[in-house]
C-alpha cells in the first residue's frame, strides 16, 4: 500500500463510516483538502478524545492509492488551539469554507499557513462578542481567495491596465476584476462598487498591514462579494448554527 510523507494535518470535519470509523477531510500544506478513513476511531474513545479534534495541529502518515486514504500513524504536533464562545463558531466557518472551496489533492501551502495564523488569533479571543472575530475573519478570508485565484488584485485596474486611483470608483466584476465606474455625484458606493482608497487600503492588509476599524465593513462587503459565487446557493450551516445559537443576542 502506497504511504505518503508525513504531512502536518488539521481536521476540517468528520462524519461516521460504517460501525467504528470515520471519514475525515484533512487540510495539509502538501495536498491541501484530502479526505482519509479512521478505521476503528469511533471504537477507540481514548484516541478520537485525545486527537481527533478540529483546531488540533496533528502529523499524519495516510495510506493508499486512491483519492480517499487510510489514515495510519498519527501524532499530536503541538497544543490544540481551545477556542472560547463565539471563537469556536468562527473556526467552524473557516473549516465549512476550506471544505467548500477546496479541490481535493492540491498544494495549499498559504492557504495552511492562513488558516494557522486564523486559529492562533482565534485562540486568544474570549470570544465574547462580534466585533472581536471580524478582523481575524475577514483577513482569513481574504488570503483564502487570494490563494484561490478568486480576488482581483486590488491595486490594480485590469481594463484601464494601470493601478487603482484613490478617487475614483471601481465595480467588482466576475469578467474584468476591477472596473472604473462613474456614479450619481453624492451617491455612496454599494452593492459590488468601491472606493479606490479602500481597495488600495485592503490590498496593503494583504501585505500584513493592520485592518483597522473603519475597513471592517467595506472588508466584509468585499469577501460576501467574493465569496458568493463561489459558494453558490447552498447556505454555510456554520453560519446558521452560529445564528440558531447567538439569537437571543
Amino acid at each position: 500500500m502506497q504511504q505518503l510523507p508525513p504531512q502536518p494535518a488539521y481536521i476540517l470535519h468528520s462524519r461516521p463510516y460504517r460501525d467504528s470509523s470515520l471519514i475525515l477531510e484533512l487540510l495539509t500544506p502538501d495536498y491541501g483538502r484530502i479526505g482519509c478513513i479512521a478505521r476503528g476511531a469511533r471504537r477507540d474513545k481514548q484516541r478520537r478524545q485525545k486527537s481527533l479534534q478540529p483546531f488540533a495541529p496533528l502529523l499524519v502518515t495516510l495510506l493508499g492509492r486512491h483519492s480517499l486514504k487510510t489514515l495510519g500513524p498519527l501524532e499530536n504536533a503541538g497544543q490544540a488551539y481551545w477556542l472560547k464562545g463565539r471563537a469556536v463558531y468562527a473556526g467552524l466557518y473557516a473549516n465549512e469554507l476550506l471544505v467548500r472551496l477546496l479541490q481535493e489533492g492540491e498544494a495549499q501551502l498559504a492557504v495552511f499557513a492562513a488558516y494557522q495564523t486564523l486559529l492562533g488569533e482565534l485562540g486568544a479571543l474570549r470570544g465574547e462578542v462580534n466585533e472581536e472575530l471580524e478582523a481575524p475573519l475577514r483577513r482569513f478570508e481574504l488570503a483564502l481567495l487570494t490563494a484561490l485565484g478568486c480576488c482581483p488584485q486590488l491595486n490594480y485596474s485590469t481594463l484601464d491596465g494601470g493601478a487603482v486611483h484613490a478617487g475614483r470608483v471601481y465595480r467588482l466584476t466576475l469578467e474584468d476584476g476591477l472596473v472604473p465606474v462613474a456614479l450619481p455625484e453624492g451617491q455612496a458606493p454599494r452593492g459590488n462598487d468601491f472606493k479606490g482608497e479602500t481597495l488600495l487600503a485592503l490590498a496593503s492588509v494583504l501585505d500584513g498591514a493592520e485592518l483597522v476599524a473603519p475597513l471592517m465593513g467595506e472588508a466584509k462587503r468585499l469577501t460576501r462579494a467574493l465569496l458568493a459565487p463561489q459558494l453558490g446557493d447552498r447556505p454555510l450551516r456554520s453560519r446558521e448554527l452560529f445564528r440558531q445559537v447567538y439569537s437571543l443576542d
